[in-house]
């Protein structure tokens, strides 16, 4: 046993050395706990895997390979509107699987992808130059990759490059798959106080004339 006497025990004194024992034996047979509050940040701060290590996971390869992999399209990934908390895990993860990350800005998403560790490539796409990477983008598409679109706030297509692309697709039958995310019309009606019940979202782009 934990816990011996070689002198006679009168029953209230062999009664304590029962429980003693018992409790003893539930500390060393709990698994120790970090507190709620340290899991969570242990969480957030661990890298995401791009592929589960092999020993984690049954099956062949290929299998193993499929369960963290995404399928081929066109991912239009919401991203945090002013908190880089404010993202989704499922976001995170398109953003660690894709192949590469088409960004309004790469300056200013790097620093999402750093505060995530997230080492997938960044690709800079705009409305100065989105009509130049439509078709290279196309292509890599029909050979199966995986790529992510992100603006520097808020979802891509809306008020932000991405529109005439995801059109590009629908129209080649490329799957287009929205990741949503956090948006601050929403956010905003939310917050103001005003009837939700009915609502109009509108927005409008200025050409300046030559």
């Amino acid at each position: 046993g934990l816990i011996s006497t070689t002198l006679p025990a009168s029953p209230p004194q062999m009664a304590s050395l029962l429980r003693l024992q018992a409790l003893f034996s539930l500390k060393l047979a709990t698994p120790r706990r970090l507190p709620s509050h340290l899991r969570c940040a242990a969480a957030v701060a661990s890298p995401l895997p791009r592929r589960l290590p092999a020993a984690a996971s049954n099956g062949s390869p290929e299998q193993r390979a499929s369960e963290t992999d995404l399928e081929s399209g066109l991912y239009l990934v919401a991203t945090p509107i002013g908190n880089l908390e404010d993202i989704t895990l499922r976001a995170l993860r398109v953003l660690k699987c894709a192949h590469v990350i088409l960004s309004e800005d790469t300056r200013h998403s790097g620093k999402l992808l750093q505060h995530y560790n997230i080492k997938t490539p960044l690709l800079s796409f705009h409305k100065f130059n989105e009509r130049e990477r439509e078709p290279i983008i196309l292509k890599r598409l029909h050979e199966g990759e995986a790529i992510a679109v992100i603006s520097d706030a808020g979802t891509p297509g809306i008020s932000d490059p991405g529109m005439e692309l995801a059109r590009l697709c629908a129209t080649e039958k490329i799957p287009v798959i929205p990741i949503p995310g956090p948006s601050a019309a929403i956010a905003a009606l939310s917050a103001s106080g005003l009837p939700t019940e009915e609502f109009t979202f509108a927005w409008s782009i200025k050409k300046s004339q030559a």
